[in-house]
């Protein structure tokens, strides 16, 4: 039994990838028909002719029709429906060409921060993601692994820290003993993690990386959202934050230091 269908359904699809409801009509009675004339493909179409042939036209051109010689004349007949990939391949070029536009909108007036909101769990784990896109190569961050485990687990935390020595990503974080597993991701040259302890009584209930231009926070599982915060000042102060408190912290290996933050 053949699947039905619904030709204003059909037609909608096609008007929202770029097809004028002339052509949509003019595709789809072509589908059905087969090899015709422009007569009948205009009487299924429930168009005139004179008004159908720029739309076939085009659809020639956009490789959706094709004209196939019969006797003296020519018939047409609608292409493979798999051409109509070619209309996603012309949206795909169309925002490749104008995406530059709207990257230079989204980074015009460099005084203004961009502020994402990452609601709920899979906004917790999207804003999360975003610390691996950094083009520095390099995080600094307040962590709070207990906090995490809460909200992501154990395991989905595990692996965020295999993608990101990967992607060689280097981790210089603060901690507090305050209900941190002190025997959990300590130092190590392989891991790419240099790792303090913060000065005794400090508590971090939320998780904040600094990366690139960004400030990422990542909260506690009673509210549970994602918010990072893009601009290059803000994100500078929060590294002056960081320095002033690394200062006052305790490294949990003596002398040990990470190549990528050596000055």
């Amino acid at each position: 039994m053949k699947k039905s269908y619904n030709i204003s359904e059909l037609k909608q699809f096609l008007t929202d990838f770029g097809l004028t409801k002339k052509q949509a009509a003019v595709y789809l009675a072509s589908l059905q028909l087969g090899p015709v004339s422009i007569q009948a493909i205009a009487k299924a179409a429930k168009t005139q002719r004179t008004n159908l042939y720029d739309a076939v036209e085009e659809l020639i051109e956009r490789g959706l029709m094709a004209i196939v010689p019969f006797g003296k004349r020519n018939h047409y007949q609608a292409q493979d429906p798999t051409a109509l990939k070619s209309l996603l391949h012309e949206k795909e070029r169309a925002l490749k060409d104008t995406l530059p536009q709207f990257a230079s909108l989204y980074d015009a007036g460099e005084t203004k921060p961009h502020i994402r909101y990452y609601p709920g769990l899979e906004g917790y784990k999207q804003a999360y993601e975003d610390s691996l896109t950094t083009t520095d190569k390099k995080l600094i961050g307040i962590f709070s692994t207990q906090s995490m485990w809460e909200v992501i687990g154990r395991q989905a935390a595990d692996d965020m820290v295999t993608r990101r020595i990967k992607k060689c990503i280097a981790l210089r974080v603060i901690r507090s003993k305050v209900g941190e597993p002190n025997r959990i991701y300590p130092s190590s040259l392989g891991d790419l993690r240099e790792m303090r302890w913060a000065p005794s009584g400090m508590e971090f209930p939320i998780t904040t990386y600094v990366y690139d231009n960004k400030v990422m926070i990542l909260s506690s599982k009673r509210e549970t959202f994602g918010l990072i915060i893009e601009s290059a000042d803000i994100a500078a102060a929060h590294r002056h934050y960081f320095s002033a408190l690394w200062q006052l912290s305790t490294p949990d290996r003596p002398d040990f230091c990470l190549p990528q933050f050596q000055n």
